[in-house]
Order: C-alpha cells, then structure tokens, then sequence
C-alpha cells in the first residue's frame, strides 16, 4: 500500500506544471480608467524642507477621469476640513504608470505604478513614494458634469 501511494505522489508531481509561479495581473489600459471616478487614498512623502518631512502625508482624492486626458479632481483639504472645488487638471497612463495632478500645490503629479482588479485599484511609486488604494466608480462621482 505504501508503495502504491508514492506511485500516485509521483506521477502528481511529475504532471504538475514546472512553473507554478502566480499568475501576474493583466496589463492596465486606458479604457479601464475612462468613463470612471477614482476615489482613493494616497500617501505620499513629504519633501524633507517642510514640517513633517520625511512621513508620510495621506490625501484623499477624487476623480473623474475622460478620454482626452483631462480629469475633473479634488483633493481633501485637511486645513479646511473640506474637499477643494472641482478643478480640471490632466492624468496619463504609459504601461501600468498612472499620473494625476492634483489641485494641492505640494503634490504635482502623483504617479503609481497600478494594477486594477474588478472596482479595486492599488498601485506603488518611486521618486517620491507613493501608495495608491482605492476604487472606480462607473460614471462622474464628484457632481456635475463639466
């Protein structure tokens, strides 16, 4: 019986693929962004010349993103307690590298590297670090329409 059982472990392992590595997310295109609101948190590092510097700064954001590259945003304002107003400002995607400007003064543009599962968003970047989480929401969130 034991002979039989390692007869069966070893012709498993012999048909079990070689390279069972994890499947890597597909590639991010711009037809998943379009059309859609991206609500996310990000943290970003401060500049070390300001207060704070060195940590990490979270910002909420919102926007909606269109086709021609522009993108109506708005940021949480934490001095005022409130979002900005709505301001058109431009975002791209070059391979998976998504950038946003974003109407704070200190944070132009943001850029993660992303990837996209179903509504959820993440990505990561470098020079200056930033984390990027959250979602798209089919159609303009923020309010009306431009």
């Amino acid at each position: 019986m034991k002979r039989t059982g390692k007869s069966l472990i070893a012709l498993w392992l012999a048909a079990a693929p070689v390279n069972a590595a994890a499947a890597e997310p597909p590639l991010v295109t711009a037809s998943q962004l379009t059309g859609n609101t991206l609500s996310a948190v990000v943290f970003v590092a401060r500049s070390p010349n300001v207060p704070g510097g060195g940590e990490l700064a979270r910002i909420m954001i919102q926007a909606y993103l269109t086709a021609d590259g522009l993108a109506l945003v708005r940021a949480w304002d934490a001095r005022r307690d409130a979002y900005t107003e709505p301001a058109e400002r431009r975002w791209s995607l070059s391979g998976s590298t998504f950038c946003l400007d974003v109407p704070l003064a200190a944070l132009q543009p943001i850029c993660a590297d992303i990837h996209i599962w179903g509504p959820r968003i993440a990505g990561i970047g470098v020079k200056p670090y930033v984390m990027l989480d959250g979602d798209l929401q089919s159609g303009n969130a923020i309010g009306s329409g431009r």
